[in-house]
């Protein structure tokens, strides 16, 4: 993981901070660099209204919940925040609405709360640079007990990859199967822990 600072450019691309790299930073691009495990776990923060969230890769019924620093968001904050990110799929000027809204990806009864993303990575021997379209979601976007991150990096320089259309059909599958799954009682229900 990479969160450039002034002291970070200085050291490893010697030279100064500019302003242009503290606006790329403020929408996660230019020297960021981010897992998906990261980006899962900051979905589960904004879903818990935590600052930080362990992630839990195998459930365990017995482990205490874990709770961190409030993100600092009043009840009205969070909500504008959260009914923003399920307009992502929800609202047809959302960056999903499209590829999402389809039958194939419906959750009845479920609101997903989502942001989208694309990055832009230079590939080897100045071929140019491929697209990684991000999508992370939480659900219920009311009480949400997953959060999941997809990463979908192009092949093909100068190919248009997109968060909605690449990465969130399968982020949307994956919660479409755990709701089912829950539907059964074959999964954990709940809030995050």
């Amino acid at each position: 993981m990479i969160v450039p600072d002034s002291a970070w450019k200085e050291r490893e691309e010697a030279e100064p901070w500019y302003p242009g790299d503290t606006a790329n930073m403020a929408i996660g691009q230019g020297f960021l660099r981010v897992t998906p495990l990261q980006m899962a776990c900051l979905a589960a923060s904004v879903a818990r209204g935590e600052t930080s969230t362990v992630p839990t890769l195998l459930h365990d019924p017995n482990r205490a919940p874990q709770h961190s620093e409030p993100i600092g968001l009043d009840p009205a904050q969070r909500a504008a925040l959260v009914e923003g990110m399920e307009g992502c799929i929800t609202s047809p000027q959302g960056t999903a609405h499209l590829a999402l809204t389809l039958p194939a990806y419906a959750i009845p009864g479920v609101r997903v709360a989502a942001k989208t993303g694309t990055a832009s990575v230079a590939v080897g021997g100045g071929r140019g640079n491929v697209d990684i379209a991000w999508f992370i979601c939480f659900a219920p976007a009311e009480h949400p007990e997953v959060a999941i991150a997809v990463a979908v990096q192009g092949d093909t320089p100068g190919e248009t990859f997109g968060g909605g259309r690449e990465a969130g059909p399968i982020a949307l599958t994956v919660l479409k199967k755990y709701f089912e799954k829950e539907k059964s009682g074959s999964a954990s229900s709940g809030t995050f822990r």
